[in-house]
């Protein structure tokens, strides 16, 4: 008959905390250990239930951005500038990788099926907020006065926001299908620098 875990006397949690905090490396070894003697009186059992939730949450975390990572490429790809052609490749590479992220996430820790339209709709606000960072930048890197800079800056994180979809134009079924990739968006007035110029430009400006 299994014996139950008694709770650590005080001495002995401090002891195990105190290592937690001092030498990971060590603990871990030591819990390894201890779980394989089933020696449940040695296991540092607060920190093992706060380690075992990071993992889960690094796992939920790791799918949620590739899902990110994936909407922002669809963004910068949709709503690219008709002679913007160099970067696409890289983007498309870029998606294409994430995918492969995805499958092997999916196949590493089947449980996250059951939870992956919550993690994409999660993705989206932070995958339009970098797409909308991505197009304007390029076009204020060029502005060596810093007031002009960070004026022009909001005023076209402003319209960018404007200008994008405010809900999530994909689904998770097309962003997981390897063979769907969106359509190229014509804006009818695409925001644009007013102040950018090789005469505004300051080497070192930007990195």
């Amino acid at each position: 008959m299994a014996t139950a875990a008694r709770i650590p006397d005080a001495r002995q949690a401090a002891e195990q905390k105190n290592l937690y905090d001092r030498d990971y490396y060590t603990w871990a070894r030591q819990q390894v250990n201890a779980l394989k003697r089933h020696d449940f009186d040695a296991v540092d059992w607060e920190n093992i239930t706060e380690e075992i939730e990071a993992l889960v949450r690094g796992e939920e975390s790791s799918l949620r951005s590739q899902y990110a990572r994936i909407i922002e490429h669809f963004l910068k790809l949709q709503y690219r500038e008709p002679r913007e052609t160099e970067p696409v490749a890289g983007w498309r590479i870029t998606v294409d990788n994430a995918r492969t992220e995805i499958e092997q996430l999916l196949q590493d820790s089947p449980g996250l099926k059951g939870r992956r339209d919550a993690f994409f709709h999660q993705a989206w606000p932070r995958a339009r907020k970098a797409a909308i960072s991505s197009f304007v930048h390029p076009a204020t890197e060029r502005i060596g006065d810093d007031s002009t800079f960070l004026r022009e800056n909001k005023r076209l994180k402003r319209e960018w926001t404007r200008a994008l979809p405010h809900e999530n134009p994909y689904t998770r079924q097309q962003v997981e299908d390897p063979e769907w990739l969106p359509e190229r968006v014509r804006l009818p007035q695409r925001p644009q620098s007013r102040k950018a110029s090789t005469t505004d430009w300051a080497p070192g400006r930007h990195p």
